[in-house]
């Protein structure tokens, strides 16, 4: 990267843009290479500003990478391969974006927001001026922010893996001057709500399972009938009395039957209404 110089300046910058451009560039350079990231990103951004380049987008998003910023870093990866389509180092350029993204998911966000603007740091390393918003890897980080006048104030910070997570401090000043009433000191809370309970279908379920005992009653008549009506047909001798006993057998069998299909389906078609209506049971009385 440092050996990279400003070139593909825009013909309609004007030549004092230019020139402090390439003097911001040559300053990054400088700083990148006494390890100086923070001030480096300020310097070729800075260049960026006055005359676009693509080696300028480049230099940015490895100095976003040195200081954890993955995301950005992508970001700015991408707009130099849209700036430069013919570079070079395309396909390298493009297989570090990949390796990028592949570890964005590990990653925690964070979010700091402090009353008044206050300087901003995280782990020791200065993050910038209220509010911030960080990258950062999984696990637990020390944030301080300080401000003339104000005592200065440090909170420490658990991320998970993928966690979204705000931290809102409120500076109490040196000399406490009486007033209304601020707010409290430090909030952490997640930038996420958590997903709502699933609503309860205790009455559907009731229903449901009625309508499959009531099946399954049906079924087992409708075969025992089936049954009795097959005695009629297997050619065994029987009087007149053991012949009607048989077929009355058959019919009530097979009238139990057809009763508990039908309850079966009025069961059935209960337990899918209450399963679009009984979430809606009480919700008045909840939003109270």
């Amino acid at each position: 990267m440092l050996a990279v110089v400003m070139a593909g300046l825009l013909l309609s910058t004007p030549p004092s843009d230019v020139e402090q451009a390439r003097a911001d560039f040559e300053r990054g350079a400088a700083l990148y290479r006494t390890g100086d990231f923070r001030a480096a990103l300020a310097a070729f951004e800075a260049a960026q500003a006055r005359a676009p380049a693509p080696q300028a987008l480049f230099n940015i998003a490895r100095c976003q990478e040195r200081l954890g910023q993955l995301a950005e870093a992508v970001d700015s990866y991408e707009a130099y391969l849209a700036a430069a389509p013919a570079a070079p180092d395309r396909d390298a350029v493009s297989a570090r974006i990949g390796e990028l993204r592949a570890r964005l998911p590990l990653e925690a966000s964070l979010r700091v927001s402090v009353l008044p603007p206050s300087a901003v740091a995280v782990d020791g390393q200065a993050a910038g001026v209220s509010p911030v918003s960080l990258r950062l890897q999984p696990g637990t980080h020390t944030v301080r922010a300080t401000q003339d006048g104000y005592q200065p104030q440090d909170r420490q910070v658990d991320l998970g893996p993928g966690a979204r997570v705000q931290l809102e401090l409120s500076l109490v000043p040196l000399t406490a001057v009486a007033g209304p009433e601020r707010a409290p000191d430090a909030a952490v809370r997640d930038a996420v709500a958590p997903l709502p309970k699933p609503p309860a279908r205790r009455w559907t379920y009731v229903a449901a399972g009625l309508s499959a005992a009531c099946l399954a009653a049906g079924i087992g008549f409708g075969i025992s009938a089936n049954k009795a009506q097959d005695q009629l047909k297997d050619g065994t001798p029987r009087g007149q009395d053991a012949v009607q006993q048989i077929y009355d057998t058959a019919n009530a069998r097979s009238a139990a039957a057809n009763g508990f299909f039908v309850a079966a389906g009025i069961t059935g078609a209960t337990a899918i209404a209450l399963f679009f209506l009984e979430p809606h049971f009480g919700a008045s009385t909840e939003a109270r």
